[in-house]
């Protein structure tokens, strides 16, 4: 079984890739009528996908929440999912997948670098605590990389209004309004499961080492990244920040949700972190 969901890996990710790129055809080329093409193969990925994890699953007997290459997997599965439901409620906001779609690719092509090898799973990590901690963390992930995408259209957008020529293929985006409102939804969502995340994970801790908090390095950089969406969100309901400013806020923060979520065990260790990087 596990060679047959390694070669479902593989070939969602091929799918991936094909649709990053076809995604980013059409953005430069502003050929949307080839976006379909995109959305069908990330579709087909994420069938491919979806039997991968699953079997797996399956064969380790847990979820993809205890290696890193379980991990990134997770991540991308996540973002490809809540990106594909989000176009269908907002049709328009498609051609965001021309960041979702490579980032989830980047994932799963740096998840294929890590140990495949099963690792079991300890008493500790037996918890449903610790599965809503890891399937908020996910939702929360997949939600600003799509905020992300709409906040990358929207400077595209407002740069091609500004020079006062008129582009079919920027035209067909929604109005800057209703990107700017896309924008405040989709972090709201991540800021609402980031909360839900660090809950669950403290009642995790409490219950695995005796203790809600202890400021673990990964402890602190998920709260760091809660600070930083509580940020943005304060800014775009209370201090005006709308359109450009909070778009470039959104991009800035993925870089530390990206570390909080990644990088973290690369450069301090802690509970949390000395099982993830082998």
């Amino acid at each position: 079984m596990g060679q047959i969901d390694w070669i479902m890996y593989l070939a969602a990710t091929t799918l991936y890739a094909l649709s990053s790129v076809i995604y980013i055809y059409c953005i430069v080329f502003k050929k949307e009528d080839r976006i379909n093409f995109a959305v069908s193969s990330a579709i087909i990925g994420l069938l491919f996908h979806s039997v991968a994890i699953a079997m797996r699953w399956i064969e380790v007997e847990h979820g993809p929440y205890i290696s890193m290459f379980e991990i990134l997997s997770k991540y991308a599965w996540f973002s490809v999912v809540i990106f594909l439901l989000a176009q269908q409620k907002y049709e328009k906001i498609k051609s965001a997948g021309f960041i979702v779609m490579p980032a989830s690719f980047l994932m799963m092509a740096i998840g294929s670098t890590y140990s495949r090898d099963a690792q079991l799973l300890s008493a500790s990590l037996r918890s449903y605590w610790l599965i809503a901690h890891a399937g908020f963390a996910s939702i929360a992930f997949g939600s600003i990389i799509v905020a992300v995408g709409a906040a990358v259209l929207y400077i595209l957008k407002e740069k091609r209004l500004n020079t006062g020529v008129s582009d079919s293929f920027y035209d067909r985006l929604p109005p800057l309004k209703v990107m700017d409102d896309l924008m405040y939804r989709f972090v709201a969502l991540g800021f609402f499961s980031l909360t839900i995340m660090i809950a669950a994970g403290a009642i995790w801790a409490n219950q695995t080492w005796g203790r809600y908090w202890g400021w673990d390095p990964t402890e602190t950089w998920s709260l760091i990244t809660w600070f930083t969406y509580a940020i943005c969100l304060h800014l775009r309901m209370n201090a005006g920040w709308t359109g450009k400013r909070i778009a470039w806020l959104i991009i800035f923060s993925i870089f530390i949700l990206a570390f909080s979520a990644f990088g973290v065990g690369y450069v301090y260790s802690g509970r949390h972190t000395d099982y993830l990087t082998s």
